[in-house]
């Protein structure tokens, strides 16, 4: 059996006008296109649903069973359509992001006041996690946008470069080290090295640290950026951060040194499950990524002039 809409809807315009008339001006179609509609159905369901007078169309006894099923059908037909153009209206629907826990306390909430500006009525959700979990939180599904610093990227996921953020380090505020307006890396050397991040720990080993593999920092593991910061300022050891996590300096203790020799910086990126298309939700958060309004508000605290030019 090989049921259509168009068949279902054409007998139901035609049970509730009791005419192949005004069912056809409902459907905007010729008398004959819907007659030729409510045979094919009769048809495949092998029973006469109409009994045909001159100038009207009464049920029959099949036909009154239909016309309650075939109601509720165009009821749900009618949800799908309203929900969809709610959907693609932003006057519902769900923003899921997921985060590195110090950028959704510092970079993230000047966008979401302006995104519910924009969209009340979009529910938010945000995983706010590691760095390192980014991609695989884009990867499972748990978030439609992630952005975050650069990680390897499976074929399942797509990364798009948002901007660069400067890498500074970061020392007790009271301590020797924070009073120098730069610090080289080979400075560190000796030091209590606070690694929150596996990935980036490597990172540094093969560039600020490449020439002094045998003359590591001490290692204290820790997960989140924040618990490193918390440590550093109790005078434990030193770490290095993304420059907008220096707004937190005052809070826990601690000090950002510009780093050199070498610098460094790390890309941030916005990571999406390639060949999936973005809800109108996401779309519209990642449109408003590239249209910022104000430097410090859109895209991390540097990275503003990078996605102006890319749009």
């Amino acid at each position: 059996m090989n049921l259509t809409l168009r068949q279902l809807r054409a007998f139901h315009e035609v049970a509730q006008t009791r005419s192949f008339t005004a069912a056809a001006r409902r459907m905007n179609l010729t008398q004959s296109a819907v007659s030729m509609l409510v045979r094919q159905l009769e048809k495949e369901l092998g029973m006469v649903l109409f009994n045909r007078y001159q100038r009207a169309a009464q049920l029959t006894e099949i036909g009154e069973h239909m016309l309650p099923v075939t109601e509720r059908i165009m009821d749900d037909l009618r949800q799908i359509e309203e929900g969809a153009t709610s959907l693609r209206m932003l006057s519902r629907g769900k923003l899921q992001l997921a985060v590195p826990q110090m950028l959704a306390c510092s970079w993230l909430p000047p966008l979401v006041v302006r995104y519910r500006e924009l969209h009340r009525d979009v529910v938010l959700n945000v995983t706010d996690t590691t760095g390192d979990r980014i991609v695989t939180a884009v990867l499972q599904n748990e978030a439609e946008l992630g952005i975050g610093p650069m990680r390897p990227t499976p074929p399942g996921v797509h990364a798009e470069k948002l901007w660069d953020e400067p890498i500074q380090i970061v020392c007790a505020a009271g301590s020797k080290l924070a009073g120098n307006a730069r610090l080289k890396w080979s400075a560190l050397r000796g030091e209590n090295w606070i690694q929150y991040s596996d990935d980036f720990s490597l990172h540094l080993e093969r560039t600020a640290w490449a020439e002094y593999a045998n003359s590591l920092p001490r290692k204290t593991h820790v997960r989140y950026l924040s618990t490193a910061l918390a440590l550093v300022g109790k005078g434990i050891g030193v770490t290095a951060a993304p420059r907008y996590a220096r707004h937190f300096a005052v809070q826990f203790g601690v000090a950002f040194v510009e780093a050199h020799e070498p610098s460094l910086s790390r890309a941030f990126y916005l990571y999406t499950r390639r060949g999936q298309k973005l809800s109108p939700a996401a779309s519209a958060f990642r449109e408003m990524l590239n249209r910022p309004d104000d430097e410090d508000a859109a895209v991390g605290m540097t990275g503003a002039r990078d996605i102006q030019q890319r749009a």
